[in-house]
């Protein structure tokens, strides 16, 4: 019963991933038929999808300036995962190499990431040239970098 293998996937995927690792559930054609998330359908093209997410991350930060140091991470971060997807064809891998959720959560994420891309281009944080002489308020001083001569703090 394919609700039935849903209602298990969600509650006991770990049980069923080495299941179908050993080859014992391969009659299924995918490991799920539900998420378990409210309102989160699985997507039966996952990997496909998440890796074209990924790759156009990668794109959109391209235009990025050099400087930005949010262009160098999420390239970072989005060829390490993309590089998994390709490395990897079962969904179930992809989800335990990441280890940050089922790949349909993984798929929220890259499509938020997206908007904060798009976000990021029009904000431009990295460019000071708006307020050169722009300084930090007084009240936004955490500490006094005098009184923590005496700590180690990691080289600093």
């Amino acid at each position: 019963d394919p609700m039935m293998l849903g209602r298990l996937c969600s509650r006991h995927g770990g049980l069923l991933r080495r299941l179908a690792r050993n080859g014992r559930l391969s009659a299924f054609s995918t490991y799920k038929t539900e998420t378990g998330l409210t309102k989160i359908p699985v997507i039966e093209n996952s990997r496909e999808v998440y890796s074209a997410l990924l790759q156009k991350i990668i794109e959109d930060a391209s235009a990025l300036p050099s400087e930005a140091e949010y262009k160098d991470q999420i390239t970072k971060f989005s060829a390490y995962r993309l590089k998994i997807c390709e490395e990897n064809q079962s969904v179930m891998d992809i989800e335990d190499k990441i280890s940050a959720g089922q790949i349909e959560e993984l798929i929220f994420e890259a499509e938020e990431e997206l908007k904060t891309l798009e976000m990021m281009k029009e904000w431009k944080p990295w460019d000071t040239s708006a307020s050169p002489n722009w300084q930090v308020p007084e009240e936004w001083v955490v500490f006094d970098v005098e009184h923590t001569k005496d700590y180690d703090v990691g080289g600093a």
